[in-house]
């Protein structure tokens, strides 16, 4: 019977810490709108609109955590989705001025190969097109970006670096803590991409099917699991809207009048590992 009273006290210390951290990521992504609001110069102004999208996968996350026990497998996959646009955003920041003229014009040559698409299944051949696709090419930055990718393959990227080579460019040339970035790929990336694919792990991963330190007789050890890791789930991410926040204020504009962005994020980091310590008894750090 005590054994029973204390998981039923663990599991609802567990949601209260969850709804902390849930907390935290809130007001970090209101803390992130700051930068994506302001008038930013240069390159950030240019593809700020990668902040914004961010902003937005992220919001997406917090409203699905309002019922993580049914969603979290969604929640991972959004969250691949917001470490790429993250590190997409930092990275090119400091990439060379191709590589930047190819982000800015990769999205003309994949709008050029939307109009004209087919698909093959042993026999059966599926193809959409659309009026005006011979027209779009008198545009010249379409007609340069199909210069630079190609006219007939529709498959190219605007990099060949893979996030971890982004984030090896991004230690060498930022001061960024890349940990935290090096951190969310290696816990989330791979997991996120299973459930995103629809394999029978990433449909399952989260029941805790496969952790043999989980006894999945009991009911109430899974929810600890689960609730944990939505709790590091929102702290990581949190913890990485921290590093965008720095970069662009201290790093990209240099404005001091964007300072309390970061003393807000700082602050808001403060409380959430207080909170890590004591739902995990220790922070989970990627310094």
């Amino acid at each position: 019977m005590k054994n029973y009273r204390q998981k039923i006290n663990d599991l609802e210390k567990s949601k209260l810490y969850l709804t902390e951290l849930r907390k935290f990521f809130w007001c970090q992504l209101t803390i992130l709108k700051g930068p994506w609001k302001a008038k930013l110069k240069g390159r950030a102004e240019e593809i700020k609109i990668v902040l914004g999208s961010s902003c937005c996968t992220g919001w997406a996350i917090y409203e699905l955590g309002e019922d993580y026990e049914r969603y979290y497998a969604e929640m991972m996959m959004l969250a691949r989705s917001f470490i790429e646009k993250i590190i997409n955003f930092c990275y090119v920041m400091i990439c060379d001025e191709r590589e930047y003229k190819k982000f800015l014009l990769h999205p003309l040559y994949r709008a050029y190969h939307q109009m004209k698409k087919s698909k093959h299944a042993g026999d059966v051949k599926l193809e959409i097109k659309f009026s005006g696709r011979h027209l779009i090419k008198n545009n010249p930055k379409v007609a340069e970006a199909l210069s630079l990718f190609s006219e007939s393959d529709p498959r190219k990227n605007w990099t060949d670096k893979n996030l971890d080579k982004k984030v090896a460019v991004l230690k060498t040339k930022t001061n960024l803590n890349i940990g935290i970035f090096l951190m969310n790929t290696l816990t989330i990336y791979s997991t996120a991409s299973e459930a995103l694919h629809g394999s029978l792990y990433g449909c399952s991963f989260h029941t805790g099917a496969y952790d043999p330190t989980i006894d999945i007789s009991d009911g109430r050890e899974i929810d600890i699991n689960l609730i944990k890791n939505t709790a590091l789930l929102y702290a990581q991410l949190g913890s990485m809207i921290h590093e965008v926040v720095k970069y662009v204020v201290m790093d990209i504009m240099k404005d001091t009048k964007l300072l309390d962005l970061v003393k807000g994020s700082q602050e808001n980091e403060k409380k959430a590992v207080d909170v890590m310590k004591k739902l995990f008894g220790f922070v989970p750090s990627g310094k």
